[in-house]
C-alpha cells in the first residue's frame, strides 16, 4: 500500500501538510477534494517515480471499484488547484501507457511546525500571547469556544469585567493555532481612545502598509482569501467601530474567523454570543467543608493564588468557610478572587476576609505583566443601594459589578 513518507511535503509555493490533511499556497490553505488531496499526497510521497493509474485507484478508492474516468476527474480538479501548466509552472506528468510522475522538486520535513512555519512567513506579525500554564474551570468554555468558531466563524465572548474573557480567548486561540496554520493574530484594542483607530490598529498587526485613508476596505481586500483568525480583544469602549469592522470582515472575507472580547454583545450580522459566567463557589446552603471548598473552580483558584503568593494555608473546615464566603462576596470573579488571595500571605486569611467585609475602600495591585487595565483595582464598597441585585453589593473601581451595572471608574486606576 503507497503511503506518505514523510509529514510535510514542500513544492514551488506550496506546503502540503499530510497528517492535517492541509495544502497550504504561500499560508493560504487551498480548498482540495479529499479524492484530489490522496492523488496529491501519494504523487508527491514518490516524487520523479512514476505510479500507475491501477496502483492510484487501488490507494484512493481502497474500498470502491471506480473507472478510470474518476481518477482524470479529480486529475483535472488537481491540476487546477495547483495552477498546474501556468506561467510556467510544472508538477504533475502524464506518461502515456504507465501512469503518473510528480516532477517537481520537492523538501521533506516534520509537518506540523514546518505548515506552521510556512504560515508564518506570510504573517509576520503573528502574535498570539502565551496562554497561562494553567487555568481554573474555564477548559469545558475553552473547548465549546473552539468548536462554535469552526462552526460559525464569529464568535463575541460577552462578560463582565474581570470574568476572564481575554484569558478563555487565548486560550481558544491556542486551541485552534493548528487549524489556521498558526495565522492566529491578537489585536488589543483596550489601549484606544479613538474609534477611527479601530481598522488601522487591525491593518498594523496584520504588517499592512496602508496607501489610503481607508483602512477598513484595505484590510477586508487583504483578508479576502485569507484563512486566518482575528482576536478582537476588549471592544466594549469602541464597540461601534468594532461591531462595524468584525461584520464587514465576516461578510466580504469567507474564510477569515473573528473572536471577540467585550462586556456587552456586537449585535451585528453573522456574530454569535458566547456568555462567559463567573466561576463557581460554594451556595451558602452547602456546608463549607474542606472537600467542598477544593471542589468548585472559585476556591480552588483562591487557593491555588494565595499558596503561590506564599500564604501557608492548612485548609480545614473552619478556613474553607471563610474562603468559601469570600469567593461568594467576589461573585466569582477570577480577576477579584486572585487579588484577593495575593493579600493571604500579608494579612491571613481571616484578615483578608474582614477587610471584604469592612465599608472602606481597599487597593490591592495585580500581577507586574498584567494589561494596565487590570494591574490595580480599588475595592469600593457602595452600599445596598448602589447595586440592585449584587448581594455583596462591592464593585471594582475600572469594572462593574458581576451584572454589569456600575459605570467604569477610570479614575481609580
Amino acid at each position: 500500500m503507497i503511503g506518505p513518507a514523510s509529514d510535510a511535503i514542500s513544492f514551488g509555493p506550496f506546503t502540503l501538510a499530510v497528517r492535517e490533511r492541509l495544502l497550504l499556497r504561500q499560508g493560504t490553505t487551498v480548498d482540495l477534494g479529499g479524492r484530489a488531496f490522496d492523488i496529491l499526497a501519494t504523487l508527491a510521497a514518490r516524487a520523479n517515480e512514476v505510479i500507475s493509474k491501477k496502483d492510484l485507484l487501488a490507494h484512493v478508492w481502497p474500498d470502491v471499484t471506480v473507472e478510470e474516468g474518476s481518477l482524470r476527474f479529480h486529475m483535472a480538479n488537481l491540476r487546477k488547484a495547483l495552477g498546474d501548466g501556468k506561467d510556467g509552472a510544472r508538477y504533475i506528468a502524464t506518461l502515456k501507457g504507465r501512469g503518473y510522475c510528480f516532477v517537481a522538486p520537492v523538501s521533506r520535513s516534520g509537518g506540523r511546525d514546518d505548515a506552521r512555519s510556512e504560515a508564518a512567513a506570510s504573517y509576520p506579525q503573528a502574535n498570539l500571547p502565551s496562554r497561562l500554564a494553567r487555568m481554573v474551570g474555564r477548559t469545558d468554555d475553552t473547548a465549546a469556544l473552539s468548536a462554535a468558531l469552526a462552526a460559525a466563524r464569529f464568535v463575541t465572548i460577552v462578560g463582565t469585567g474581570g470574568v476572564g474573557k481575554t484569558t478563555v480567548a487565548v486560550a481558544a486561540g491556542h486551541h485552534v493555532v493548528d487549524a489556521f496554520a498558526g495565522a492566529v493574530h491578537f489585536v488589543d484594542l483596550g489601549a484606544l481612545n479613538d474609534p477611527k483607530l479601530v481598522a488601522p490598529t487591525v491593518a498594523s498587526m496584520l504588517g499592512l502598509s496602508l496607501q489610503s485613508d481607508d483602512a477598513t476596505s484595505a484590510l477586508i481586500t487583504y483578508l479576502a482569501d485569507k484563512r486566518i483568525l482575528l482576536i478582537l480583544d476588549t471592544c466594549e469602549h469602541v464597540i461601534d467601530a468594532a461591531a462595524d469592522l468584525a461584520a464587514r470582515i465576516f461578510a466580504s472575507a469567507e474564510k477569515a474567523h473573528i473572536l471577540a472580547t467585550s462586556r456587552e454583545a456586537l449585535q451585528v450580522e453573522g456574530e454569535h454570543v458566547y456568555k462567559l459566567a463567573p466561576l463557581a463557589y460554594p451556595p451558602d446552603d452547602l456546608e463549607p467543608t474542606a472537600a467542598v471548598a477544593q471542589a468548585f473552580p472559585a476556591t480552588e483558584l483562591f487557593l491555588e493564588r494565595a499558596a503561590a503568593s506564599g500564604a501557608r494555608l492548612d485548609l480545614d473546615d473552619s478556613e474553607a468557610g471563610v474562603v468559601a464566603h469570600i469567593c461568594r462576596k467576589l461573585d466569582g470573579v477570577p480577576l477579584a478572587i486572585e487579588l484577593a488571595a495575593g493579600r493571604v500571605a500579608s494579612y491571613g486569611l481571616q484578615k483578608t476576609a474582614m477587610l471584604l467585609d469592612e465599608r472602606l475602600a481597599l487597593m490591592w495591585p495585580g500581577q507586574r505583566t498584567a494589561p494596565p487595565r487590570q494591574k490595580t483595582f480599588r475595592l469600593l464598597w457602595t452600599g445596598a443601594s448602589g447595586c440592585c441585585r449584587s448581594s455583596s453589593a462591592w464593585c471594582f473601581a475600572g469594572l462593574p459589578c458581576s451584572l454589569g451595572i456600575f459605570r467604569l471608574r477610570r479614575r481609580w486606576q
